[in-house]
């Protein structure tokens, strides 16, 4: 030990020497870098952090990773098959495995904690966990068109939707959810502040009855109102064919009332025992979505307090890619312990001013809203 001491002193020692002299001789300067280089070579690693993974308990895994160890490998099998990998080693470096890529994506998602303290744990460079999430979400984005859809069977997702309160043709609840972000770079911090004055975006996202997303839309700035953010959307062109005049979906009185999108009664104070009724199970139906978005911040804790990404194409492939490892649990029958707790988010009532062109689609939502009404 006292040898090693004397080693480094005596080098350091060298160095400063060399920095103050005016020699200008070449092995000074070869010596000067390999003693650079030496120093680099220095910084402490942890060895194989995936070996220790695969110790874990199932109860460990879920505690770390925020989803059942099945999950976790079932999706690692099928990132490996596809194209986003690395295929060869690249530069002298082994690549790193597919089922890395994976648990390092995993573990900064569901765990609040920066890249840099992954890159610590798993014993790899700051640079190397950059390009293993840019793969993951890669991977994860692809998939998202076949992960997050409408169901194929309507009138099954109708039952569903009814067996909660009674609330007839309901294939999904919409609603819009804050994810705190910093400023994007060279963005004006203004022109993201929501309601509560924090620079977010907005992820707009309709549920089915398990929770489960069929639709998500993102990167629209918070200080965007909702009702702008669903007519920014694809899916408000798509409704009208998809629910046709049997189905709609529930949405809260943000949203402007159409044959295919139910909304509550305003309550002025002047509501009667039916309103009341269809508005109680209306929330009964549509607190689905609510319970979704918090499932959905509380698996995956980036999305809870500040997501700390400079682009914001960069921060909605993440809000996307999170969506759909919600949806994959989902699928795997990997359920939280916690999707029985609503996620409340204080909305304040807001009129939503109609265009006088679009007075005949109101009316005939309210017509439809009626006929429900006096059924339930």
């Amino acid at each position: 030990m006292e040898a090693n001491r004397e080693e480094d002193f005596s080098t350091i020692m060298k160095c400063i020497d060399i920095l103050f002299s005016s020699s200008e001789e070449e092995d000074d300067e070869e010596f000067l870098q390999l003693a650079i280089l030496r120093e680099r070579t220095k910084i402490p690693k942890l060895k194989s952090f995936v070996t220790v993974v695969r110790e874990y308990s199932d109860n460990e895994f879920r505690r770390h990773f925020r989803l059942t160890k099945d999950t976790a490998y079932k999706l690692i099998e099928k990132y490996e098959q596809s194209s986003c990998p690395p295929l060869n080693n690249h530069g002298g470096i082994e690549r790193k495995s597919p089922e890395e890529d994976v648990l390092v994506f995993l573990w900064f998602a569901g765990n609040k904690e920066s890249l840099r303290c992954v890159a610590t744990l798993f014993g790899i460079s700051l640079r190397t966990v950059f390009y293993q999430c840019n793969r993951v979400m890669k991977y994860l984005t692809e998939i998202a068109g076949q992960v997050i859809k409408f169901p194929d069977d309507l009138d099954e997702e109708a039952r569903s939707f009814e067996e909660i309160a009674g609330f007839p043709g309901v294939i999904g609840c919409i609603d819009g959810s804050y994810i705190n972000i910093r400023t994007p770079a060279h963005k004006i911090a203004s022109t993201y502040a929501n309601r509560h004055d924090k620079t977010s975006i907005t992820l707009q996202a309709i549920c089915d009855a398990k929770r489960k997303f069929i639709d998500v839309f993102t990167g629209v700035p918070g200080k965007v109102h909702d009702a702008r953010v669903f007519k920014l959307s694809d899916v408000k062109q798509k409704l009208p064919q998809i629910c046709g005049k049997n189905y709609h979906i529930l949405g809260d009185s943000a949203y402007p009332i159409r044959e295919w999108l139910l909304v509550p009664f305003k309550n002025y104070g002047n509501l009667g025992e039916m309103e009341n009724r269809y508005n109680k199970k209306h929330c009964q139906t549509r607190v689905r979505i609510e319970n979704a978005f918090g499932i959905l911040k509380a698996r995956f804790r980036q999305l809870l307090l500040q997501i700390d990404m400079h682009k914001v194409e960069k921060i909605t492939k993440f809000i996307v890619s999170c969506c759909v490892l919600h949806n994959l649990c989902i699928d795997n029958n990997d359920i939280w312990d916690e999707d029985d707790i609503p996620y409340n988010e204080e909305e304040p009532f807001v009129a939503y001013h109609e265009d006088n062109t679009e007075d005949d689609l109101k009316n005939i939502g309210e017509l439809k809203r009626f006929r429900i009404m006096q059924c339930l």
